[in-house]
């Protein structure tokens, strides 16, 4: 546990440089900010990193945590999987609404949603380069 815990901790913080350093003038890199408002009353801060090169991160703020997302392969919408497999969370985001789900790192596990109806916050900050 406090060996994953590590890893998470390490890739949030390396995503976050590569965040840091998107800031810097680099063409087409851009770095989004968003709040979504979800059911139960909770928001789920979301940072979203798109290098020129085309590579997808996010970064969202979950259950007290960073939790460090790489875009995958989705049939509708965007799709990002924790890059710590044992930290298995999912944000599925289409148009403007997004689902959490999580998938413990068990082959026979089924996903689970943990949260729906997550709205993006039309005031949120576009930080483009």
């Amino acid at each position: 546990m406090m060996k994953s815990l590590a890893l998470m901790t390490v890739s949030a913080g390396l995503l976050l440089q590569a965040g840091a350093a998107l800031a810097q003038p680099a063409g087409g890199d851009t770095i989004q900010k968003i709040d979504y408002y979800c059911e139960r009353n909770i928001v789920i801060p979301v940072t979203y990193i798109n290098t020129a090169a085309g590579t997808s991160f996010a970064v969202i703020n979950v259950d007290g945590k960073q939790v460090s997302m790489t875009q995958a392969t989705s049939g509708s919408g965007a799709l990002y999987v924790a890059i710590d497999e044992q930290d298995s969370y999912r944000w599925h985001e289409k148009a403007g609404e997004a689902v959490l789900s999580f998938l413990e790192a068990d082959d026979s596990a089924k996903e689970q949603t943990l949260l729906t109806q997550c709205r993006a916050d039309d005031l949120s900050e576009d930080e483009s380069n």
